[in-house]
């Protein structure tokens, strides 16, 4: 990631553009269950997951939802039945990486990214 962040400062500083990136932060909480959470590009979560298209379109006043392009923290498995390695295997069948991830603590305040 490092690598592409110094490609990316290169390419800017030089004039050149560099190729767009779509990025999507997936939060999984181990407490109450197994909460999932995404953060990013409205169109492009409603692109990757199209059942909660009419949640995302009627969601102006929603506590996740302060722009009306980008989403902080949309609840996802509160409006569709998938867990969290299912919503990890579609962003990869979208062509999506892992491109960082961070975890920890033994106990469930803690969080995956």
């Amino acid at each position: 990631m490092l690598l592409e962040m110094e490609r990316w400062k290169q390419d800017r500083e030089s004039g050149r553009f560099s190729r767009p990136c779509e990025c999507l932060v997936v939060r999984v909480a181990p407490d109450l269950g197994e909460r999932i959470t995404l953060s990013g590009d409205k169109s492009l979560i409603e692109e990757v997951f199209p059942e909660i298209g009419d949640v995302m379109c009627n969601s102006v006043n929603a506590g996740w939802n302060h722009d009306s392009t980008q989403v902080i923290r949309f609840p996802l498995n509160g409006y569709c039945h998938l867990n969290s390695v299912q919503v990890l295997e579609r962003l990869q069948q979208r062509g999506f990486e892992v491109v960082g991830s961070c975890g920890g603590g033994v106990d469930s305040s803690q969080f995956s990214e």
